[in-house]
């Protein structure tokens, strides 16, 4: 009998409806920044953010909340050897200036987002590229080199 109430107890605790409530009681409204591309994630380089750019590869700024936790990377701080792909950088930012203009209409029209960029010292004006990573975060690149 106890077999049989363990048995329940642990198909219950794998639903996944319990799931998705533990992942919201884990959620924090705390916003973690970074201005160090190997503080924040140690693989980001020159090539994956060119290559985010070119592949129209941005975050759904609307699936952003209050309680997402976001990193503010400055591109000078990025793998790769900065002056060769510096104008490969400036390439995909003309070629996509469109992209990354709506980019920023988009952060500004999402309070929770904004909030957490203006109190991070990450400036939207500067915010060339928007990430989803793995874990659900989001990573922001900030072109520093002006």
């Amino acid at each position: 009998m106890k077999t049989i109430a363990t048995l329940m107890i642990a198909a219950a605790l794998v639903s996944a409806p319990f799931a998705a409530v533990a992942q919201d009681a884990n959620a924090t409204a705390t916003t973690t920044t970074s201005t160090d591309a190997a503080t924040a994630g140690g693989n980001m380089n020159y090539g994956s953010l060119i290559s985010s750019l070119n592949a129209g590869k941005m975050a759904d700024i609307g699936t952003f909340t209050a309680t997402s936790k976001v990193n503010c990377v400055k591109v000078s701080t990025l793998k790769g050897d900065a002056s060769a792909d510096a104008t490969a950088l400036d390439n995909a930012l003309t070629k996509n200036s469109a992209q990354v203009a709506g980019l920023k209409t988009s952060i500004e029209g999402n309070a929770d987002l904004k909030t957490k960029l203006e109190t991070s010292s990450c400036p939207i004006d500067k915010i060339v590229a928007v990430t989803t990573e793995t874990d659900g975060s989001f990573t922001v690149y900030v072109d520093d080199r002006t």
